[in-house]
């Protein structure tokens, strides 16, 4: 997968599609901190952002709609 970087600026941050890159590859939130060199609780601040700015219910529903966006391409 590739990451769009210019996508959405004004509603995710590079930081944000980072992270969400990560979840999309199927790596949990402890992963993710490891691989970032960030907390877990600020992974999971980022996922529940997007989740909340985007109109969502979960993170689920994140991964679907990152894919239906065709954010990443394999």
């Amino acid at each position: 997968m590739t990451l769009d970087i210019s996508y959405k600026e004004e509603q995710i941050s590079q930081r944000e599609l980072e992270i969400l890159h990560l979840v999309c590859m199927g790596n949990n939130s402890k992963e993710i901190s490891n691989q970032l060199f960030i907390s877990e609780l600020t992974v999971n601040t980022h996922r529940r952002n997007m989740v909340k700015r985007l109109g969502l219910k979960n993170s689920h529903q994140l991964v679907v709609w990152a894919f239906k966006e065709r954010m990443f391409t394999i």
